[in-house]
């Protein structure tokens, strides 16, 4: 399964600590995800629970990240790991089914 969506940078690592949302991130990707529509990805696997993509940056673990899924609205994780252009990702609130079947492509989707 691969979805387009769009990814976004939405708090540091350390949302009580100083520094600028630029430390945060890098790669060619970068300057996109730090801007309110984000960088376009394509997220490979997505569950209730996360969700890992390819993505054209390194985030920093620990990031909050807001995930834009056409047809089910703006999801809200936390980076688990980023490297070597793969992303994963746990949700702050876990996705229903449900709703995740509202994603574009993801009419097949069946809970576990």
């Amino acid at each position: 399964m691969r979805i387009a969506a769009r990814l976004a940078l939405h708090a540091p690592a350390n949302i009580f600590g100083a520094g600028a949302l630029e430390d945060y991130v890098r790669g060619p990707a970068s300057k996109h995800l730090l801007g309110y529509h984000g960088c376009d990805i394509l997220v490979s696997d997505i569950s209730e629970s996360g969700f890992t993509a390819n993505v054209d940056a390194e985030i920093q673990a620990g990031a909050v990240v807001r995930l834009r899924l056409p047809g089910a609205g703006v999801m809200v994780a936390r980076v688990n790991d980023c490297a070597a252009g793969r992303i994963s990702a746990a949700f702050v609130n876990p996705v229903t089914a449900q709703r995740l079947r509202l994603t574009l492509g993801m009419h097949r989707y069946a809970a576990a």
